[in-house]
């Protein structure tokens, strides 16, 4: 077999592959022979069928996935004499099919993986978060869960900050009538930022049945397109004005979480959820520091452009998803350049940390993917049925993997590197984690 390879632009090679007829031929015959054992022919009996009856019967049949499989078996062979560590494969193409007696030959065009020089540590610039949960921590999460559990009752006094209101409203643009038949109805939380300033203080003083008109300017983030950054003449009436009354933590409040040993118990249930947030944030907090600087350091390298694009259609496949979940449609997706910078950044860090990964000899934990499996069930009522369901799906067990290899590496970065400790609390954590995710 002979390789001739090809340097394309960046990432991207050409190999042109010749494999020899004899090859093929020897091939074609051994799997005609092996054909001859089984197949059913009426005038012979079984496995007496004459090599000439077969081969005219199933040759062109034979021949056509012989070539598949030396076309495939001759890239792989191809890749693994020349050490190539491929990427993406893009596209092969195979010659004409050309006489019986002639060599197979084919090209296919593959993209690498870059190539990294060995992480000097003394370059990396990390701080490692410590936190660790207060007893205040554990409080706020009880007042949260007791505004979940809020409940709501109407009054007849003037609507104020905290109060939940209903109103209905009809809105003019010139002659326009927004909406066109009917009033526009919703409900918001006064001072939440539900709605935008000058609405709650036109609503604020209000009481049941009340009515108001009056010109606003909507902001270009308001719910109805129509309104989003216009100017309107807006005639509205206050529905009903209620007011939230908190519930007691109590042993009844632990009930309600499926809690049945009492308020202590409700309180380690929540310092253990908090924990494992604090975990998870600790976790992303690391990653994208660490991602910054490998970002930095390894500024120049190039990316594989197909697995950027593959990253940009599982991007729109999950948006798309979650759009029209919420009753929206394609043109809420975000622009594509968006979507491509959250795409190469993704790559880089997944490029970046399985090349470490393989320069150092860093393998698959066993036991830490099936900690991460228990560790999502864990947040679910039938755990079980997420372990099944783990488990027996391919591709969600390859990407969780992925990513334990991924945090595997980081932990070895982190280990091997000078890293400070910084000292923060859960507050703190969470904003930084949620401030550097957004970046």
């Amino acid at each position: 077999m002979q390789v001739n390879i090809e340097q394309l632009e960046g990432l991207k090679r050409r190999l042109e592959i010749t494999v020899p007829a004899a090859d093929i031929d020897s091939k074609m015959q051994s799997r005609l022979q092996e054909l001859g054992k089984t197949i059913r022919l009426k005038g012979f009996r079984p496995g007496k069928v004459p090599a000439q009856v077969v081969k005219q019967r199933y040759g062109k049949q034979v021949r056509e996935e012989i070539l598949q499989d030396v076309m495939r078996d001759g890239l792989n062979s191809a890749i693994s004499e020349h050490e190539l560590r491929v990427a993406a494969l893009r596209q092969i193409t195979p010659a004409a099919a050309g006489d019986v007696q002639s060599d197979l030959s084919f090209t296919a065009e593959l993209e690498l993986y870059p190539e990294l020089q060995a992480l000097d540590f003394a370059e990396l610039n990390l701080r490692k978060p410590e936190v660790a949960i207060a007893d205040s921590d554990v409080d706020d999460m009880l007042v949260t869960l007791q505004e979940q559990r809020r409940e709501w009752l109407p009054v007849d006094e003037p609507a104020e900050a905290g109060n939940r209101v209903a109103i209905a409203f009809v809105a003019h643009i010139g002659e326009q009538r927004i909406p066109e038949h009917g009033h526009e109805r919703m409900t918001v939380l006064l001072g939440s930022g539900m709605l935008f300033e000058a609405f709650d203080q036109a609503i604020a003083g209000m009481t049941k049945g009340e009515k108001k008109t009056l010109s606003l300017n909507f902001p270009e983030s308001f719910r109805h397109q129509q309104l989003a950054g216009k100017t309107a003449e807006v005639a509205f009436t206050v529905d009903q004005v209620d007011v939230g009354q908190l519930p007691q933590v109590d042993d009844e409040f632990a009930r309600a979480f499926g809690i049945t040993d009492g308020v202590a118990q409700l309180r380690e249930e929540v310092r253990a959820n908090l924990d494992r947030e604090r975990r998870g944030a600790i976790n992303r907090l690391e990653r994208m520091r660490l991602s910054d600087e490998l970002a930095r350091i390894y500024a120049d390298i190039a990316l594989p452009e197909s697995l950027i694009e593959q990253e940009i259609a599982q991007l729109q496949q999950r948006m798309r998803q979650e759009i029209k979940q919420a009753g929206g449609d394609e043109s809420m997706l975000p622009p594509r350049e968006q979507m491509q910078q959250a795409a190469e950044r993704r790559v880089r860090d997944s490029v970046i940390l399985a090349e470490l990964a393989a320069q150092n000899s860093i393998q698959l934990d066993p036991q830490r993917v099936q900690a991460a499996i228990m560790d999502i069930a864990s947040t679910y009522e039938q755990p079980e049925q997420v372990v099944e369901l783990y488990t027996s799906n391919q591709q969600l067990m390859e990407n969780l993997s992925r990513s334990v290899l991924e945090d595997q590496v980081i932990d070895w970065i982190i280990e091997q590197a000078d890293s400070e400790t910084e000292s923060m609390t859960l507050k703190q954590l969470m904003e930084r984690a949620n401030q550097q995710a957004g970046q």
